[in-house]
């Protein structure tokens, strides 16, 4: 399913600008990012954490949607480092719930999902960053 199929939303379009929890979100997932460079296989990494890898169409070099509930959905989009960029990793919303769910437990939602995500980092990589460990 591409962008085009898609009504992505930030954690900032939903609880409002002035809201804290993008910026908490946005320092969790610093803290986990580069761990997820070590993904080779983002199938099964969308099958260890219940969701789906998908294809959005952003030049990304993997995507996963992981549905948190019904009409919630939880988009991880991420990018490896290169020459000029260091890795990135967005977390975008989407479904039909989605705004009846607040930021606060959006961002709980998220980070489990990630911690999640690390989880099958240290049990797939030889010698896994740190940051897998304290999860």
């Amino acid at each position: 399913m591409g962008l085009k199929d898609k009504s992505l939303i930030s954690l900032k379009e939903i609880d409002g600008p002035q809201a804290p929890h993008d910026a908490f979100l946005k320092r969790a997932v610093d803290l986990r990012k580069e761990a997820l460079a070590f993904v080779d296989d983002v199938a099964k990494l969308a099958e260890f954490v219940g969701g789906e890898a998908e294809s959005l169409g952003l030049r990304e070099d993997w995507a996963l949607r992981k549905e948190a509930f019904p009409g919630v959905e939880i988009h991880f989009i991420f990018n490896k480092a290169d020459d000029e960029f260091p890795a990135s990793l967005r977390v975008l919303f989407s479904g039909r719930r989605i705004r009846s769910v607040s930021g606060e437990d959006l961002i709980e939602l998220t980070v489990a999902c990630l911690n999640h995500m690390l989880r099958y980092v240290k049990e797939t990589v030889a010698d896994p960053p740190e940051i897998c460990s304290k999860v």
